[in-house]
This record gives structure tokens, C-alpha cells and sequence, in this order.
């Protein structure tokens, strides 16, 4: 069947409706769901009420072949004004359970980072506090092995309970997933889904472990657009340089296409000034790593995360900002 007509479209919705997992929803904006404000219609929307409901569901639309995306809180995303034409599946409020055993937490993925960090903080658990100041779910987390303040996901994360096509759900150690900065398999395997993880963390004092949480959430108001519409980080380091301060050196704080901005806080920050496109965001990024290339032939990738299609033509990635090889920056030769 071809995933194209809305009127299938409006058939997958009435069909999930029979299956009775959650609330559905047809042509849903999706810059209501992201932490950017921007974003064109899903075809589906569907919001599982819990995760036996949400492995239902997966199943069910693996077995049809039918196109789907999980969405968390959006908080790293840049979402195609196209929208797009797939089953879009929140994972917010159907994996949100959160239980402790020692020192042991198994949460799930669509548990809020924050809230996470504050209940180990309760509990007299170390080792979370970085994440105090990282919008987004745990599923996004263990997506893009997010960190900061010099500590990551990989550092706590034990085992990962998944899905996938044909398998169902199965708990995996942490080695499968292949951790790196801002990357593991879950990049290279997007029919993977995280449902829940097993986090191990170190007793602490209460009120340290708060004083830490205080500290990193005062830097960040102070060093990041906070009230602001972005994704976070547009981005990554290209280490052992950051890719702020590269930005930051070409003059690019203040630069803008549309409503798309520059933050003038913080240069590797996009903000949303009102009714910005993606398309002016792509635009915008793609002459913040020509000006950066041009400078130092540092060429910088991604951070945020491309949801809908393509904007290049064939042979294009996003990796590249969708443009075809020969035709964007190249890395340096040697």
C-alpha cells in the first residue's frame, strides 16, 4: 500500500482507533510537540496510554510496513514545514514509569530528564545531576548519548530495554549501543525504539547532590537562551574545539533568516524569534558552516536531529545539511 493519499492516512487513524492504545489524532501540527515551534502536520498522530499499548501499537504498524516516527518532548529536533507523512508516536505519557531499587533506577524512555535527576536527587542518588539541565526525555537522551558538565548517559546506563520489528521488546547491557559523543546505535538503527533503561547511580548527600543540580542550572541560565524556542544545540563540538566559540569568532551571533536567530547568548543556539520555518533554520545553519569552514576548515555537523523529508535531492543527508556530494563543503585533505 502506498503510505501517500490522505485518505489511507485517515484508514491507519480509524484503524488504531479500533485497536483502543491511545488517543489519535490526523494532520496533528507537530511545532505544538517540539521544544522549537516549528514544524508541519503529522499524517497520524498517536499517543499510547501506556508501554504495553505502545509495543501493541509498534507491532501493529511494523506488520502493515507503515512509516513511523517516536517523539518524546522535541526538544532536539528540526521538523520539516512539510510535516510528515508517517504514524507519529509520542512516547510522553506511555513510558513514563519510574521505580528505584538501591541504587538502581529502571525508568522509561519517555521520563523528562529533569524530573529524572530530581527524583534520584530525593533518593540520595549521585550521578545524574548534569542532567538537571538537559530538556528532553530518556529516550532522546540514550538517542544522542547526551551529556554535559562533563558527564553523559553512557556513564550511568546499565541496560536498554528496546523494540524492534519482527523481535518485539528485549533488554540489552549497555555495550550493544555502541555510546560515543552524541552518538550511539540507536543513530544507526532508527527502526530501534528505546522503551525503558536501567540506570545505576552512587549513594550521595541529599543536600550535595542539590547544591551540584543549583550550580549547573544557574550556568545555564546564564549561558544558554533559556525561554527561548530552540532545539538546544544546533551543532557538535568538533573536538577538542567547540563549536560555539567558532561560531562565536566569524560574527555570526545576531545572524538571521526569517524568523530564525542566532542566539546572541549563546552562538551554537538557534532561537525561534516567532513564526520561524524550518527551511529558514536549514538556511541559517548552512551559512554558519560556511562561514566557520571558510575561516578554519573545520567543517561542523549536526547536533539537532532532521524529522520529514528529504530537502536535497538524491545522494543528499542530512549529515551534509541535504546537500549532494561535490556540491557542499568538503572535509580538508590530509
Amino acid at each position: 500500500m502506498k503510505w501517500t493519499a490522505t485518505g489511507t492516512w485517515t484508514l491507519v487513524a480509524r484503524d488504531l482507533e479500533r485497536l483502543e492504545v491511545g488517543r489519535v489524532l490526523e494532520e496533528e501540527p507537530l511545532w505544538r510537540h517540539t521544544s522549537f515551534r516549528i514544524g508541519g502536520p503529522a499524517a497520524v498522530f498517536l499517543e499510547p496510554r501506556g508501554e504495553a499499548e505502545m509495543v501493541r501499537a509498534l507491532d501493529w504498524l511494523s506488520s502493515r510496513g507503515i512509516p513511523l516516527v517516536i517523539l518524546g518532548l522535541g526538544t532536539n529536533l528540526l521538523v520539516s514545514d512539510r510535516g510528515v507523512r508517517a504514524v507519529v508516536v509520542s512516547s510522553v505519557r506511555s513510558l513514563k514509569a519510574v521505580t528505584f531499587s538501591g541504587f538502581r533506577i529502571r525508568a522509561g524512555a519517555g521520563v523528562g530528564l529533569v524530573r529524572l535527576a530530581r527524583l534520584a536527587q530525593a533518593k540520595g542518588l549521585s550521578g545524574l545531576e548534569f542532567a538537571v539541565s538537559i530538556p528532553g526525555t530518556l529516550g532522546g537522551a540514550l538517542v544522542m548519548n547526551a551529556g554535559a558538565h562533563g558527564s553523559a548517559m553512557a556513564a550511568v546506563v546499565r541496560r536498554v530495554t528496546v523494540w524492534q520489528p519482527l523481535k518485539g521488546a528485549e533488554t540489552l547491557d549497555s555495550a550493544a549501543f555502541e555510546f560515543d559523543y552524541r552518538h550511539s546505535r540507536f543513530q544507526k538503527s532508527p527502526e530501534m525504539v528505546a522503551l525503558a533503561a536501567e540506570l545505576w547511580l552512587e549513594p550521595g548527600d541529599p543536600a550535595a547532590i542539590q547544591a551540584r543540580m543549583a550550580h549547573f542550572l544557574e550556568y545555564r541560565l546564564h549561558t544558554q537562551p533559556v525561554g527561548e524556542p530552540n532545539a538546544g544545540s544546533v551543532f557538535k563540538n568538533p573536538a577538542p574545539l567547540f563549536a560555539g566559540q567558532l561560531i562565536d569568532s566569524v560574527g555570526a551571533k545576531g545572524w538571521r533568516e526569517g524568523d530564525a536567530e542566532v542566539s546572541t547568548v549563546h552562538a551554537n543556539f538557534i532561537v525561534n524569534r516567532g513564526r520561524a520555518r524550518a527551511i529558514e533554520v536549514l538556511t541559517l545553519m548552512r551559512r554558519i558552516r560556511r562561514a566557520v569552514y571558510q575561516a578554519y576548515h573545520v567543517l561542523l555537523r549536526p547536533e539537532i536531529r532532521w524529522v520529514g523529508p528529504p530537502e536535497g535531492g538524491a545522494g543528499t543527508s542530512w549529515e551534509n545539511l541535504w546537500y549532494a556530494a561535490g556540491e557542499g563543503l568538503t572535509e580538508p585533505s590530509a
